[in-house]
């Protein structure tokens, strides 16, 4: 009953954005697009058993260069399907879903495998599960949900942490309040908490903040002071905890949140703000809000269905520029690309109809493909060749220009470790430097993947990887992690000189011993540091550590103040 219900819900949104076709109603001068947000459609999703249609939720770039996604109906079974696309649009079905696994809303995650997994909200079991599927087509059930403690009726996908293990949520908001799990890649299951009473309803997917905590946001919360949901946290250990409570200036979250470059979380919600409709805000991981935009349903529509649902995210992009996508309303019913700069500069393109020939009802999380295009879906709709259509893939120029993007689980790491990172034009020649240091090992995987060796001697910064003529840099900065393998000697004064070994030393900016600073330390190389025991040392066993740019690092065996 309720993932029919959950089906329904969709097919509401979908039957109030096409009757709205029926209504011819001209732009406004205000509501001009800005270019930067006009889409070019590049495919039209065909109703059929041939096809994927109705795509949603997260697309992700696989490691051949093409862009997976889900279409949550049409395939040959009528439930769904995987398609893959490239970037000038030519698609095809990778998976048809069974008839027993159906609703997968949820889109896809990339693993640091190179499989794809997501979630479907029906599975034989009846409780939803999670699956696997490899870039060939060959699907695993990975786990599932048995209906106990929450752990049922999975809405958004999981994410992988650095850890390497996944996390995700269950719950249909107000029919089951859900929980938060993990599960390890060899498939052993954690419920990590169990909502309840006036904590229910996950509203998104997770996401990893650089702190290590996982964030997302809820329906229904405690500390809402309108109950309008609220911003929580949960260590991978599952230490939980609510950090902001939505008030009347923007509340029911429409979106999860992501951690942007400046270190702040941000989101969007459908309610609230000046003008009853939500809006873009940003947090910080304290709980500190600020309203950076509120939305005004006829010139840049809403962020969710007519229940407040969603499953998309926000996404910034390389210059630093804030993309979404608004699901229903505007002055035609069909939805909105919008952006916001890093001055609040909103502008917004409004999909027209009728008729829809560029789609309508945008429900995908847009991505920032490697060749610095945004690429996104609609849910409805598309050019008049298609008979009919049920949504597009289209484009969005953004000005950036391409990069290489690192595995989202390995953004820091010691000397020696191996880093994949997607891109395009890679060849047996390609030179990649980790911090203006080249690696001396570097494995290719095609045109559009690789993988590389943290080099001794390798500095935190930016990644960049050469061929021919052309630089690609990474938007995220690689952190190189210290390691302190042994000093000696192992004991000694005030004043003894200890000479400490290990690797990725090279950015060194302080030495401890315990918790005072060794006032003279000198970095010898990437793997030797020498440092004089600090006056203000009681005698006794102390733990040395040293701090850089990457991280810390302790070592292994204490060190003894004569």
């Amino acid at each position: 009953m309720k993932s029919n219900y959950r089906q329904g819900k969709r097919s509401g949104m979908m039957a109030i954005a096409l009757a709205m076709l029926a209504a011819v109603v001209m732009f406004a001068g205000a509501a001009v697009p800005a270019p930067a947000q006009t889409p070019t459609t590049l495919h039209a999703f065909q109703q059929g058993s041939t096809d994927a249609c109705e795509p949603e939720d997260n697309i992700v770039q696989g490691r051949d260069g093409n862009m997976y996604g889900v279409g949550v109906s049409c395939g040959t079974n009528g439930t769904g399907a995987v398609y893959k696309i490239s970037t000038t649009g030519a698609e095809n079905v990778v998976f048809d879903f069974p008839s027993t696994w159906s609703s997968c809303f949820s889109g896809l995650t990339i693993g640091s495998d190179g499989n794809f997994y997501g979630t479907c909200f029906t599975n034989p079991g009846g409780n939803g599960g999670i699956f696997q599927l490899t870039s060939a087509g060959v699907f695993t059930d990975r786990h599932d949900f048995t209906g106990t403690n929450g752990d049922t009726e999975p809405v958004f996908g999981p994410i992988q942490a650095n850890d390497g293990n996944y996390y995700g949520t269950t719950g249909f908001y107000p029919f089951s309040c859900g929980n938060i799990y993990k599960l390890t890649s060899a498939g052993v299951y954690t419920n990590l908490h169990t909502f309840s009473g006036s904590d229910c309803g996950p509203a998104s997917s997770l996401f990893q903040a650089s702190d290590g905590n996982l964030y997302g946001t809820l329906y229904s919360c405690a500390i809402s002071p309108s109950g309008g949901g609220c911003v929580y946290k949960i260590s991978t250990a599952g230490v939980f905890k609510e950090i902001y409570g939505f008030a009347s200036t923007g509340d029911n979250p429409c979106t999860g949140v992501i951690q942007a470059k400046n270190g702040n979380l941000y989101g969007a919600t459908n309610q609230g703000g000046a003008n009853g409709s939500g809006g873009i805000y940003k947090l910080t991981t304290a709980g500190v809000f600020t309203d950076l935009h509120d939305f005004n349903n006829s010139t840049d529509a809403s962020c969710g269905d007519n229940v407040g649902r969603t499953t998309v995210n926000l996404l910034q992009v390389t210059d630093g520029t804030f993309y979404g996508v608004n699901g229903i309303n505007g002055p035609s019913g069909g939805g909105s690309i919008y952006k916001l700069t890093s001055t609040n500069v909103f502008t917004a393109f409004l999909f027209p109809n009728p008729p829809p020939v560029d789609g309508d009802a945008p429900l995908s999380t847009l991505i920032q493909n490697t060749n610095g295009l945004v690429y996104g879906t609609t849910a409805s709709g598309g050019p008049t060749s298609c008979n009919p259509c049920l949504g597009t893939f289209f484009s969005v120029a953004t000005g950036d220009a391409a990069f290489v993007n690192l595995e989202p689980t390995q953004k820091t790491g010691l000397v020696g470790a191996k880093v994949g990172m997607f891109g395009q034009g890679f060849s047996g020649a390609s030179a990649v430097k980790f911090g203006g240091v080249a690696s001396t090992s570097v494995t290719l995987s095609g045109t559009t993947y690789l993988t590389a060796k943290v080099p001794v001697g390798a500095h935190t910064g930016a990644v960049t990887v050469t061929t021919g003529s052309t630089t690609l840099t990474s938007p995220q900065t690689f952190k190189v992690k210290p390691k302190i393998t042994s000093f000696s000697p192992s004991s000694g004064s005030i004043g003894t000189v200890v000479t400490i070994n290990g690797s990725g030393l090279i950015q060194t900016t302080t030495v401890k011993f315990g918790t005072v600073k060794a006032t003279t330390f000198t970095v010898v190389s990437d793997s030797e540091v020498t440092a004089d025991v600090p006056s203000g040392l009681a005698a006794g066993a102390v733990t040395i550590s040293i701090t850089t740019p990457g991280g810390a690092a302790n070592s292994p065996t204490k060190f003894t103040v004569n």
